[in-house]
């Protein structure tokens, strides 16, 4: 009687410690990676129309850096859980057939067969390469989407700090500003690596200048900055080499923020993809476009572009209900400009006379406005009722003056919806 061999059913003598906890990780965490990109889509298309345009450029910064970083996490997520799944095969297989592969089998010839068996070598060693294929790239994911995160807080910070700065002093931010902020907190530390790579050995130790140069590294390494504190990635850059990981992080986070930007124009502009090149276009009639943004049955209210809107493309009660979402960049500085010297009550008829002045079928109708809110989002809005009860069934269009940037602006003059009674 022989007894059974269990070597070949134990996992390999150079498995990565961590596989266990790896796929614990990948499979909670790659659930929840998958939907926050669409959670942060939700909450920067319900926020940007809430801000002035420049705000909102700041404001997508850290979206763009935020929903990179998670886009990170949720592709080496799925790609860790793919090498690991292989990796478990790799094993699973050789305890099936411990010889390994039966190269005669193949009926290659001796070239191939040379080729094929030197390429491939050891299913252990094959299993050892995978197993460590599958760990880099669990560690590198995280490392770089940490790297993003702490990029998120540093803008997100400059940004609060600018909001502060402007509702104390009135300073204007932009998204110069932050780029220009990043680059002049980075200046020291960037100073201080090269002085220190070019002089450092020849520096006296106790000089002031070895003491400057020490206390600026010293600071920044305290502040999370250096290769001290990503001991992964210190790693990966000395046995794979520096350049290399630099040009690979730079290729990372590229693709990732190219892919961020590109989702959320096509979260707003879902028109823009497809073979519609034939179709017409909205912008050359704009008041025989029946845009569901228009319609407050029909319109996604995070998605659709800030629009007015009416109950419905068939009215069938007396009143067209009309709401005219407030969009600060235009509605604001338009109300300013025309009605900012008068009391809130005539500032509404002015508004309605000179900001966005409303027209049915042509004629204009200088309709009364109340104060109220898109019930749907909750952001501000101004509520007009229509009288249609004198209006012949058929279709109608109602017109809203659409305030203008300036005179560079290439916006419409105005917002058509057509109804039918």
């Amino acid at each position: 009687m022989t007894e059974h061999d269990d070597s070949a059913s134990t996992l390999p003598r150079h498995t990565t410690p961590t596989w266990e906890v790896e796929l614990l990780i990948s499979g909670v965490a790659v659930f929840a990676m998958l939907q926050l990109p669409e959670l942060l889509d939700n909450y920067i298309l319900d926020w940007a129309p809430r801000l002035v345009d420049r705000w909102a450029k700041l404001l997508f910064v850290v979206y763009v850096y935020a929903k990179s970083a998670a886009i990170i996490l949720a592709v080496t997520f799925v790609i860790h859980l793919l090498l690991r799944a292989r990796w478990i095969a790799l094993v699973g297989m050789l305890s099936i057939y411990p010889k390994g592969v039966d190269w005669d089998h193949f009926h290659l010839g001796p070239n191939a067969r040379e080729f094929e068996s030197k390429r491939l070598g050891r299913m252990e060693d094959a299993i050892d390469r995978a197993d460590n294929r599958a760990t880099m790239v669990f560690a590198m994911g995280v490392v770089l989407a940490s790297i993003l995160c702490v990029v998120t807080l540093v803008a997100a910070t400059l940004i609060s700090v600018a909001w502060m700065l402007e509702a104390r002093f009135g300073l204007r931010a932009n998204t110069m500003w932050v780029m220009w902020g990043v680059a002049l907190v980075m200046l020291p530390y960037g100073i201080a690596m090269g002085v220190d790579k070019r002089f450092g050995a020849r520096m006296a130790p106790g000089s002031f200048g070895t003491r400057v140069l020490r206390a600026v590294l010293g600071l920044y390494s305290k502040l999370g900055v250096g290769m001290a504190n990503n001991p992964a990635l210190a790693l990966l850059s000395s046995h794979r080499g520096r350049r290399k990981t630099i040009v690979l992080i730079a290729s990372i986070f590229m693709i990732a923020t190219i892919a961020a930007s590109t989702s959320y124009y096509i979260a707003r502009n879902p028109d823009a993809y497809g073979s519609y090149d034939a179709f017409p276009d909205e912008d050359d009639v704009p008041s025989r476009s029946v845009d569901p943004a228009h319609y407050d049955d029909r319109r996604d209210p995070i998605r659709s572009p800030v629009a007015p809107y009416i109950q419905s493309a068939v009215v069938i009660g007396p009143y067209v209900q009309l709401i005219v979402p407030w969009v600060p960049d235009r509605d604001g500085p338009a109300l300013d400009a025309r009605c900012g010297t008068l009391p809130t009550e005539e500032q509404l008829k002015c508004y309605a006379e000179h900001v966005r002045p409303v027209t049915l079928d042509g004629k204009p109708i200088g309709p009364a406005f109340d104060i109220g809110e898109d019930a749907r989002t909750s952001r501000p809005a101004l509520i007009a009722m229509i009288d249609v009860r004198q209006l012949p069934q058929g279709r109608h269009v109602l017109g809203i003056t659409l305030p203008q940037r300036g005179p560079h602006d290439d916006a419409p003059d105005a917002d058509f919806i057509p109804f039918w009674r």
